[in-house]
């Protein structure tokens, strides 16, 4: 937004030279101000929170930023520790893992008769694995046994591409990279 200190004058007194002097003096001033404004309104919200924000809410969660982390990754943390709700139902949990990884990134099942909780993680939400797993072992009762792992790409996902399209990539980069 272009706010400039002169055009909040009066019209008489806007070309007087003392007065365009007044105001091109203390229109750094502004701009700093209104810029410090900006961003303590922005850091209100996770969303739009700056690193001063996002360092303030990792403060109050207790969470400890790596030093290879974004700020989106940053966020993402901070928005996963709020949206911890303790599941006492599996469709509650399928709630938080959708929120948390995006709609069929991931799989959620007990295994029949037993006490195991098997989720797997889609290869879109990889880059959250450690978070999906430190807030599983935070929310999951104690009696329960978590099975987390990674989903792959599988052959029936490979099969629409040719042979000389696929070769183009690693075997590393077929299995474990989002294939578009």
């Amino acid at each position: 937004m272009d706010r400039q200190l002169i055009n909040y004058l009066p019209y008489v007194v806007r070309d007087y030279a003392e007065f365009q002097g007044i105001m091109g003096g203390e229109q750094p001033e502004f701009e700093t101000a209104w810029s410090a404004a900006d961003d303590l309104l922005d850091n209100q919200f996770i969303s739009t929170a700056g690193n001063l924000g996002i360092s303030r809410w990792e403060k109050i969660l207790g969470i400890h930023a790596k030093g290879t982390d974004s700020l989106d990754d940053r966020r993402f943390r901070i928005l996963t520790r709020l949206n911890e709700q303790l599941p006492y139902s599996l469709k509650q949990l399928r709630t938080i893992l959708e929120s948390l990884c995006g709609a069929g990134n991931y799989s959620a099942e007990i295994a029949e008769e037993s006490y195991i909780l098997v989720v797997k993680i889609g290869l879109a939400a990889k880059n959250n694995f450690d978070d999906v797993d430190a807030m599983l072992h935070r929310v999951v009762p104690e009696n329960i046994v978590i099975d987390l792992s990674q989903l792959y790409n599988t052959h029936e996902e490979l099969t629409p591409y040719t042979h000389s399209e696929l070769s183009a990539f690693t075997h590393e980069q077929l299995r474990n990279e989002v294939m578009n």
